[in-house]
């Protein structure tokens, strides 16, 4: 009933960008929506697929996913090109993402598949350099060998962003180094190049 709107509605006469709730997953601590069968996409649910031939994307809006021309509200802070993910604003202008902690018992990081985080079981994709054992980030590639990361926002700075769209030095906050007493950022292994992490070059 909202205007303008063309999403189906779900509850109370609204879609879910305008209001409606969704049913939470049946999995243990996640706070998801429910897509089918009781859970949500990340724990097994299977979605509509993207209709564009060949196409194994979830649909997004009007039967197609992003890359086929599907098209996400834009956050609605003024100049701001960001995609809105929640409220109509997105994160690096406060929305928040709903997290689900992981399944382990006691454990309190965020479940990256499967319903567990990495230490326990996550299978991550790696860097399809030859002996690279980094995080691949795109193209199947780690940053060490060609990733590009998305440049800091803050006027004229090239560096990756680390966080909330900015790099280490305008504002975001990384890991830092768990040698006691050392403010350096984390690169490695949870510690700084300083207390032994090594890059791949």
């Amino acid at each position: 009933s909202f205007e303008g709107c063309t999403n189906n509605s779900l509850k109370g006469g609204v879609c879910q960008s305008h209001g409606a709730k969704r049913k939470p997953c049946s999995f243990e601590g996640c706070t998801n929506g429910v897509v089918k069968g009781g859970v949500c996409r990340r724990h097994g649910a299977k979605g509509k697929l993207c209709s564009f031939e060949g196409c194994t994307n979830g649909a997004v809006k009007g039967g197609v996913c992003v890359r086929h021309g599907a098209e996400y509200e834009p956050c609605s802070f003024q100049g701001c090109t960001n995609n809105s993910v929640n409220g109509g604003v997105c994160i690096r202008h406060g929305a928040k993402r709903k997290l689900c902690i992981c399944s382990f018992e006691g454990c309190t990081n965020n479940v990256q598949s499967r319903g567990v985080c990495i230490r326990h079981g996550a299978k991550r994709k790696l860097c399809s350099f030859e002996g690279c054992t980094n995080n691949s980030l795109k193209g199947g590639v780690c940053q060490s060998h060609g990733a590009k990361r998305k440049p800091c926002s803050f006027e004229g700075c090239t560096n990756g962003v680390v966080k909330g769209g900015v790099c280490r030095r305008h504002g975001a906050k990384g890991k830092l180094c768990s040698f006691e007493g050392c403010t350096n950022g984390a690169v490695k292994g949870g510690v700084c190049k300083r207390h032994g992490a090594r890059r791949i070059s």
